[in-house]
């Protein structure tokens, strides 16, 4: 009986080492499976703040082609004018953006059409900018 018990220990003491090789063999896996998802969710987050900062970059030329449209047709009526203007936004939503428009004047048979090209750009931050251009045709009534 006391030569079983023996021949236990050393079974026992066999296994020892890999035990601690897996369990050192899992720890990395897990560790480079967390790196990993940690730089995806990095690259995520990036990713949706430059559509944020896209989206506000469209918003802004838009508004730049609508406020240039209000003053080649005034509401109050009369003449407008057609030159080329900037706009700083500071409102929620276009803080910090900026838009440079373009416009000229095109007559064809007697009738004038204003062709308004606006640019608007958002910065937030060197890797998070951007800018869009827009281009509206205008038709004197």
């Amino acid at each position: 009986m006391f030569l079983n018990y023996s021949k236990n220990i050393q079974h026992n003491n066999q296994q020892n080492g890999f035990s601690m090789a897996f369990l050192l063999f899992a720890i990395v896996i897990i560790s480079l499976l967390a790196a990993a998802l940690i730089q995806l969710n990095a690259q995520s987050n990036l990713a949706n703040a430059q559509q944020v900062i896209s989206t506000r970059a469209f918003f802004a030329a838009e508004s730049g082609a609508q406020l240039q449209a209000l003053r080649i047709f005034p509401v109050s009526g009369g003449a407008g004018t057609c030159s080329n203007q900037s706009f700083n936004f500071s409102n929620n939503g276009l803080n910090g953006c900026t838009t440079t428009t373009t416009c000229t004047t095109i007559t064809v048979n007697s009738e004038n059409y204003y062709q308004v090209t606006s640019a608007g750009q958002c910065n937030a931050g060197q890797p998070l900018q951007a800018t869009r251009t827009i281009e509206v045709r205008l038709k004197d009534l």
